[in-house]
Protein backbone atom coordinates (compact mmCIF):
# COMPACT_ATOMS: atom_id res chain seq x y z
CA UNK A 1 0.00 0.00 0.00
CA UNK A 2 1.32 3.84 -0.75
CA UNK A 3 1.51 6.50 1.53
CA UNK A 4 -1.56 8.05 0.24
CA UNK A 5 -3.28 4.48 -0.06
CA UNK A 6 -2.44 4.27 3.79
CA UNK A 7 -3.30 8.05 4.85
CA UNK A 8 -6.47 7.97 2.83
CA UNK A 9 -7.26 4.71 5.34
CA UNK A 10 -6.89 6.09 8.40
CA UNK A 11 -8.69 9.38 7.28
CA UNK A 12 -11.53 6.75 6.68
CA UNK A 13 -10.88 5.45 9.90
CA UNK A 14 -11.57 8.92 11.30
CA UNK A 15 -14.48 9.43 9.55
CA UNK A 16 -15.70 6.18 10.92
CA UNK A 17 -14.81 6.10 14.47
CA UNK A 18 -16.08 9.78 14.67
CA UNK A 19 -19.38 9.07 13.08
CA UNK A 20 -20.15 5.91 14.95
CA UNK A 21 -19.20 7.63 18.35
CA UNK A 22 -21.64 10.61 17.06
CA UNK A 23 -24.30 8.13 16.57
CA UNK A 24 -23.93 6.05 20.09
CA UNK A 25 -23.89 9.59 22.05
CA UNK A 26 -27.28 9.92 20.89
CA UNK A 27 -28.60 7.15 22.46
CA UNK A 28 -30.78 7.64 25.54
CA UNK A 29 -30.20 4.67 27.87
CA UNK A 30 -27.86 2.06 28.55
CA UNK A 31 -29.84 -1.30 27.50
CA UNK A 32 -29.79 1.13 24.04
CA UNK A 33 -25.99 2.44 23.98
CA UNK A 34 -25.21 -1.37 24.69
CA UNK A 35 -27.14 -2.58 21.69
CA UNK A 36 -26.06 0.07 19.48
CA UNK A 37 -22.42 -0.80 20.04
CA UNK A 38 -22.67 -4.24 19.11
CA UNK A 39 -24.26 -3.10 15.76
CA UNK A 40 -21.60 -0.10 15.27
CA UNK A 41 -18.61 -2.60 16.32
CA UNK A 42 -19.57 -5.21 13.31
CA UNK A 43 -19.61 -2.11 10.94
CA UNK A 44 -16.62 -0.46 11.97
CA UNK A 45 -14.61 -3.59 12.04
CA UNK A 46 -15.60 -5.81 9.14
CA UNK A 47 -17.68 -8.23 11.32
CA UNK A 48 -20.19 -10.49 10.52
CA UNK A 49 -21.41 -9.74 14.28
CA UNK A 50 -20.57 -8.47 17.66
CA UNK A 51 -21.93 -9.01 21.20
CA UNK A 52 -21.29 -7.45 24.01
CA UNK A 53 -21.63 -8.94 27.49
CA UNK A 54 -21.26 -7.73 31.09
CA UNK A 55 -18.94 -8.87 34.11
CA UNK A 56 -20.34 -10.26 36.80
CA UNK A 57 -17.89 -11.39 39.24
CA UNK A 58 -16.22 -14.63 38.42
CA UNK A 59 -18.89 -14.78 35.25
CA UNK A 60 -20.11 -12.93 31.88
CA UNK A 61 -23.23 -12.76 30.13
CA UNK A 62 -24.75 -11.04 26.93
CA UNK A 63 -26.57 -8.10 27.00
CA UNK A 64 -26.31 -7.19 23.15
CA UNK A 65 -26.12 -8.62 19.87
CA UNK A 66 -25.49 -7.87 16.03
CA UNK A 67 -25.24 -8.08 13.31
CA UNK A 68 -23.76 -4.75 10.76
CA UNK A 69 -27.27 -4.78 10.03
CA UNK A 70 -28.82 -4.91 13.38
CA UNK A 71 -30.17 -6.67 16.32
CA UNK A 72 -29.79 -10.19 16.15
CA UNK A 73 -30.19 -13.58 18.35
CA UNK A 74 -27.22 -15.67 19.86
CA UNK A 75 -27.46 -18.92 20.46
CA UNK A 76 -25.73 -18.06 23.99
CA UNK A 77 -28.06 -15.49 25.17
CA UNK A 78 -29.63 -17.57 27.81
CA UNK A 79 -26.32 -18.33 29.34
CA UNK A 80 -23.43 -17.14 31.62
CA UNK A 81 -19.61 -17.90 31.30
CA UNK A 82 -17.71 -18.77 34.23
CA UNK A 83 -14.45 -17.16 33.51
CA UNK A 84 -12.39 -20.21 34.79
CA UNK A 85 -13.20 -21.95 31.99
CA UNK A 86 -12.28 -19.38 29.73
CA UNK A 87 -8.93 -17.75 30.27
CA UNK A 88 -8.34 -15.89 27.22
CA UNK A 89 -11.55 -13.83 28.12
CA UNK A 90 -10.98 -13.61 31.67
CA UNK A 91 -6.90 -11.87 30.69
CA UNK A 92 -8.61 -9.35 28.39
CA UNK A 93 -11.29 -8.31 31.12
CA UNK A 94 -8.24 -8.50 33.77
CA UNK A 95 -5.46 -7.17 31.93
CA UNK A 96 -7.77 -4.35 29.50
CA UNK A 97 -6.13 -5.22 26.69
CA UNK A 98 -7.24 -6.89 23.21
CA UNK A 99 -6.82 -10.32 21.70
CA UNK A 100 -7.64 -11.56 18.53
CA UNK A 101 -7.82 -15.46 17.46
CA UNK A 102 -8.75 -17.22 14.30
CA UNK A 103 -9.30 -21.17 14.01
CA UNK A 104 -6.32 -21.05 11.39
CA UNK A 105 -4.15 -21.08 14.09
CA UNK A 106 -3.37 -24.35 15.33
CA UNK A 107 -2.52 -22.91 19.11
CA UNK A 108 -6.11 -21.42 18.91
CA UNK A 109 -7.32 -21.52 22.91
CA UNK A 110 -9.34 -24.53 23.11
CA UNK A 111 -12.39 -23.25 24.71
CA UNK A 112 -12.57 -20.33 22.85
CA UNK A 113 -12.55 -22.44 19.81
CA UNK A 114 -15.18 -24.54 21.00
CA UNK A 115 -17.52 -20.88 20.81
CA UNK A 116 -16.22 -20.26 17.70
CA UNK A 117 -17.32 -23.60 16.14
CA UNK A 118 -20.75 -23.52 17.85
CA UNK A 119 -21.55 -19.91 16.70
CA UNK A 120 -20.24 -21.17 13.29
CA UNK A 121 -17.09 -18.32 12.84
CA UNK A 122 -13.95 -18.89 12.40
CA UNK A 123 -12.39 -15.66 14.03
CA UNK A 124 -12.96 -13.37 16.88
CA UNK A 125 -11.47 -9.94 18.40
CA UNK A 126 -11.59 -9.04 22.00
CA UNK A 127 -12.39 -6.07 23.69
CA UNK A 128 -12.15 -4.77 26.87
CA UNK A 129 -14.79 -2.25 27.81
CA UNK A 130 -13.07 -0.14 30.89
CA UNK A 131 -15.58 1.85 32.69
CA UNK A 132 -13.70 3.80 35.23
CA UNK A 133 -11.15 2.33 37.06
CA UNK A 134 -13.08 -1.00 36.44
CA UNK A 135 -13.31 -3.32 32.85
CA UNK A 136 -17.32 -2.88 32.91
CA UNK A 137 -17.28 -6.19 30.11
CA UNK A 138 -16.25 -6.97 27.08
CA UNK A 139 -16.67 -6.95 23.10
CA UNK A 140 -16.30 -9.91 20.68
CA UNK A 141 -16.51 -8.87 16.77
CA UNK A 142 -16.78 -12.05 15.29
CA UNK A 143 -15.80 -12.89 11.44
CA UNK A 144 -16.73 -16.25 9.38
CA UNK A 145 -14.45 -15.63 6.96
CA UNK A 146 -10.55 -16.59 7.20
CA UNK A 147 -9.29 -13.11 7.20
CA UNK A 148 -7.55 -12.84 10.53
CA UNK A 149 -7.66 -9.47 12.34
CA UNK A 150 -4.44 -7.61 11.47
CA UNK A 151 -2.45 -5.04 13.66
CA UNK A 152 -4.54 -1.79 12.26
CA UNK A 153 -7.48 -3.50 12.99
CA UNK A 154 -6.86 -4.46 16.57
CA UNK A 155 -5.77 -1.00 17.10
CA UNK A 156 -9.31 0.43 15.91
CA UNK A 157 -11.21 -1.94 18.09
CA UNK A 158 -9.16 -1.38 21.17
CA UNK A 159 -9.69 2.85 20.90
CA UNK A 160 -13.30 2.26 20.41
CA UNK A 161 -13.97 -0.24 23.14
CA UNK A 162 -12.08 2.63 25.42
CA UNK A 163 -14.71 5.05 24.30
CA UNK A 164 -17.61 3.38 24.59
CA UNK A 165 -16.49 2.73 28.64
CA UNK A 166 -16.53 6.40 28.70
CA UNK A 167 -19.60 7.08 27.58
CA UNK A 168 -21.16 4.76 29.94
CA UNK A 169 -19.27 6.61 32.85
CA UNK A 170 -21.14 9.77 31.29
CA UNK A 171 -24.46 8.22 30.36
CA UNK A 172 -26.73 10.20 32.86
CA UNK A 173 -25.17 13.47 31.87
CA UNK A 174 -25.72 14.58 28.67
CA UNK A 175 -22.87 17.05 28.28
CA UNK A 176 -20.63 14.78 29.94
CA UNK A 177 -21.60 12.88 26.64
CA UNK A 178 -20.23 16.06 24.47
CA UNK A 179 -17.81 16.82 26.20
CA UNK A 180 -16.38 12.77 25.83
CA UNK A 181 -17.30 12.82 21.65
CA UNK A 182 -15.21 15.97 21.91
CA UNK A 183 -12.19 15.06 23.78
CA UNK A 184 -12.28 11.86 21.30
CA UNK A 185 -12.23 13.54 18.03
CA UNK A 186 -9.13 15.76 19.71
CA UNK A 187 -7.41 12.37 20.58
CA UNK A 188 -7.80 11.38 17.28
CA UNK A 189 -6.18 14.60 15.54
CA UNK A 190 -3.42 14.42 18.02
CA UNK A 191 -2.99 10.60 17.12
CA UNK A 192 -3.06 11.10 13.74
CA UNK A 193 -0.58 14.76 13.86
CA UNK A 194 2.10 12.05 15.47
CA UNK A 195 3.88 11.58 11.80
CA UNK A 196 4.31 15.33 11.28
CA UNK A 197 7.33 15.86 13.99
CA UNK A 198 6.03 19.53 15.75
CA UNK A 199 2.02 19.44 15.03
CA UNK A 200 1.31 17.45 17.54
CA UNK A 201 1.40 20.67 20.27
CA UNK A 202 1.59 23.08 17.61
CA UNK A 203 -2.03 22.08 17.13
CA UNK A 204 -3.26 22.87 20.48
CA UNK A 205 -1.85 25.95 20.48
CA UNK A 206 -3.26 27.07 18.00
CA UNK A 207 -6.82 25.80 19.33
CA UNK A 208 -5.99 28.04 22.40
CA UNK A 209 -5.24 31.15 20.71
CA UNK A 210 -8.04 30.64 18.49
CA UNK A 211 -10.33 30.46 21.17
CA UNK A 212 -9.03 33.40 22.91
CA UNK A 213 -8.92 35.47 19.69
CA UNK A 214 -12.58 34.23 18.82
CA UNK A 215 -13.89 35.60 22.57
CA UNK A 216 -11.88 38.60 22.36
CA UNK A 217 -13.74 39.35 18.39
CA UNK A 218 -17.13 38.81 20.29
CA UNK A 219 -18.12 35.92 18.64
CA UNK A 220 -20.75 33.75 20.42
CA UNK A 221 -20.26 30.65 22.50
CA UNK A 222 -22.05 28.21 19.26
CA UNK A 223 -19.25 30.38 17.08
CA UNK A 224 -16.47 30.00 19.12
CA UNK A 225 -17.07 26.01 19.67
CA UNK A 226 -16.87 26.04 15.80
CA UNK A 227 -13.90 27.83 15.63
CA UNK A 228 -12.06 25.74 18.21
CA UNK A 229 -13.20 23.11 16.19
CA UNK A 230 -12.05 24.60 12.86
CA UNK A 231 -8.98 25.36 14.71
CA UNK A 232 -8.35 21.99 15.81
CA UNK A 233 -8.60 20.10 12.36
CA UNK A 234 -6.96 22.83 10.19
CA UNK A 235 -4.36 20.60 9.38
CA UNK A 236 -6.48 17.70 9.41
CA UNK A 237 -5.42 16.94 5.63
CA UNK A 238 -1.90 16.72 6.53
CA UNK A 239 -1.90 12.76 6.87
CA UNK A 240 -2.39 12.49 3.26
CA UNK A 241 0.69 14.38 2.89
CA UNK A 242 3.97 12.10 2.98
CA UNK A 243 6.28 12.66 5.52
CA UNK A 244 9.20 13.35 3.49
CA UNK A 245 7.07 16.25 2.42
CA UNK A 246 6.23 17.52 5.74
CA UNK A 247 9.47 17.09 7.34
CA UNK A 248 12.19 18.19 5.17
CA UNK A 249 14.73 20.19 6.24
CA UNK A 250 14.92 22.09 3.12
CA UNK A 251 12.45 24.20 0.84
CA UNK A 252 9.72 22.38 -1.27
CA UNK A 253 9.92 22.48 -5.09
CA UNK A 254 7.24 23.30 -6.69
CA UNK A 255 5.98 19.69 -7.23
CA UNK A 256 6.21 19.43 -3.19
CA UNK A 257 4.47 22.40 -2.86
CA UNK A 258 1.36 21.51 -5.21
CA UNK A 259 1.06 18.40 -2.99
CA UNK A 260 0.93 20.54 0.85
CA UNK A 261 -1.21 22.75 -0.60
CA UNK A 262 -3.62 20.07 -1.30
CA UNK A 263 -4.24 19.30 2.40
CA UNK A 264 -6.87 21.50 2.73
CA UNK A 265 -9.07 20.20 0.75
CA UNK A 266 -8.39 16.84 1.70
CA UNK A 267 -8.99 18.09 5.19
CA UNK A 268 -12.74 18.81 4.46
CA UNK A 269 -13.14 15.62 2.30
CA UNK A 270 -11.88 13.58 5.68
CA UNK A 271 -14.33 15.85 7.95
CA UNK A 272 -16.75 15.97 5.44
CA UNK A 273 -19.17 12.09 6.35
CA UNK A 274 -18.80 13.30 9.87
CA UNK A 275 -22.51 15.45 10.41
CA UNK A 276 -21.31 17.13 13.34
CA UNK A 277 -18.74 18.82 11.75
CA UNK A 278 -20.70 20.21 8.74
CA UNK A 279 -20.55 23.83 9.73
CA UNK A 280 -16.70 23.09 10.33
CA UNK A 281 -15.32 22.57 6.87
CA UNK A 282 -15.48 25.72 5.36
CA UNK A 283 -13.07 27.08 8.25
CA UNK A 284 -11.04 23.84 7.64
CA UNK A 285 -11.14 24.52 4.09
CA UNK A 286 -10.34 28.16 3.88
CA UNK A 287 -7.81 27.82 6.78
CA UNK A 288 -4.89 29.25 3.94
CA UNK A 289 -6.83 31.91 2.42
CA UNK A 290 -4.98 35.42 2.44
CA UNK A 291 -6.85 38.07 2.82
CA UNK A 292 -5.80 39.59 -0.65
CA UNK A 293 -6.70 36.76 -2.61
CA UNK A 294 -3.31 35.46 -2.76
CA UNK A 295 -3.89 32.16 -0.54
CA UNK A 296 -5.38 28.65 -1.34
CA UNK A 297 -7.23 26.48 -2.60
CA UNK A 298 -10.07 29.03 -4.16
CA UNK A 299 -8.15 32.33 -3.72
CA UNK A 300 -11.23 34.30 -1.93
CA UNK A 301 -10.23 37.65 -0.30
CA UNK A 302 -11.29 39.53 2.59
CA UNK A 303 -14.95 38.80 4.01
CA UNK A 304 -15.68 36.35 1.58
CA UNK A 305 -13.23 34.28 3.92
CA UNK A 306 -14.72 32.51 6.65
CA UNK A 307 -13.99 34.78 10.25
CA UNK A 308 -13.03 31.31 11.77
CA UNK A 309 -10.46 30.60 9.31
CA UNK A 310 -9.05 33.90 9.58
CA UNK A 311 -8.93 33.81 13.07
CA UNK A 312 -7.05 30.34 12.37
CA UNK A 313 -4.59 31.59 9.77
CA UNK A 314 -3.66 34.48 12.01
CA UNK A 315 -2.92 32.05 15.20
CA UNK A 316 -1.54 29.62 13.15
CA UNK A 317 1.34 31.53 11.19
CA UNK A 318 1.98 33.26 14.97
CA UNK A 319 2.66 29.58 16.36
CA UNK A 320 4.43 28.38 13.32
CA UNK A 321 6.70 31.11 13.09
CA UNK A 322 7.50 31.10 17.06
CA UNK A 323 8.42 26.96 16.93
CA UNK A 324 11.04 25.64 15.25
CA UNK A 325 10.96 23.84 12.12
CA UNK A 326 13.11 21.27 10.18
CA UNK A 327 14.66 23.82 7.81
CA UNK A 328 14.54 27.54 10.04
CA UNK A 329 15.17 28.49 14.19
CA UNK A 330 12.24 29.88 15.96
CA UNK A 331 11.39 33.71 15.96
CA UNK A 332 11.05 35.75 18.68
CA UNK A 333 7.69 36.37 19.97
CA UNK A 334 8.00 40.49 19.03
CA UNK A 335 9.41 39.75 16.11
CA UNK A 336 6.45 37.36 15.28
CA UNK A 337 4.19 40.04 16.36
CA UNK A 338 6.00 42.37 13.73
CA UNK A 339 5.65 40.38 10.45
CA UNK A 340 2.01 39.95 11.50
CA UNK A 341 1.58 43.72 11.82
CA UNK A 342 3.78 43.66 8.46
CA UNK A 343 1.58 41.32 6.85
CA UNK A 344 -2.06 42.67 8.35
CA UNK A 345 -4.12 43.90 5.20
CA UNK A 346 -2.28 41.48 2.78
CA UNK A 347 -2.13 37.78 4.58
CA UNK A 348 -4.32 38.59 7.12
CA UNK A 349 -7.74 40.31 8.33
CA UNK A 350 -6.12 43.01 10.34
CA UNK A 351 -8.99 43.30 12.92
CA UNK A 352 -7.86 39.34 14.19
CA UNK A 353 -4.27 41.13 13.86
CA UNK A 354 -4.84 43.19 16.37
CA UNK A 355 -7.22 40.88 18.22
CA UNK A 356 -4.47 38.20 18.53
CA UNK A 357 -2.09 41.38 19.96
CA UNK A 358 -4.78 42.41 22.50
CA UNK A 359 -4.53 38.61 23.47
CA UNK A 360 -1.53 38.05 24.11
CA UNK A 361 -0.42 41.13 25.61
CA UNK A 362 -3.01 40.30 28.26
CA UNK A 363 -1.39 37.33 29.01
CA UNK A 364 1.90 38.73 29.52
CA UNK A 365 0.52 41.12 31.83
CA UNK A 366 -0.95 37.72 33.47
CA UNK A 367 2.01 36.31 33.90
CA UNK A 368 3.30 39.43 35.77
CA UNK A 369 0.87 39.17 38.57
CA UNK A 370 3.25 39.68 41.66
CA UNK A 371 3.43 36.24 44.12
CA UNK A 372 2.13 37.21 47.40
CA UNK A 373 3.87 34.85 50.11
CA UNK A 374 3.50 35.13 54.55
CA UNK A 375 6.89 36.63 55.69
CA UNK A 376 7.86 33.09 56.97
CA UNK A 377 7.78 31.55 53.39
CA UNK A 378 9.40 34.39 51.83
Amino acid sequence: MTDSQTHAAVGGTLAQIASALERLTLEPTADALLAATAREAAQLLGGHSAVVSRKDGETVREVAAATPDGPRSSPFAEYAYHLDDYPLTRQVLETGRPEALSLDDPSVEPTEAFVLREMGMRGVLMLALPCGEAVWGIIEVYRDGPNAFDFDEVATGDFFGRQIGSLLVHLEDRSSLQRVYRETLASLANALEEKDSYTHDHTQEVVNLTVDVAKRLGLGPEDVDLVELGALFHDIGKIRVPESILNKPGKLDEGEWAIMRSHTVAGEAILAPITSLKDVLPIVRSSHERWDGGGYPDGIAGKSIPIGARIVSVCDAFRAMTERRPYREPMSERDALLELRLNAGTQFDPVCVRALVSVLAERGREDEVPLHRPAHAA
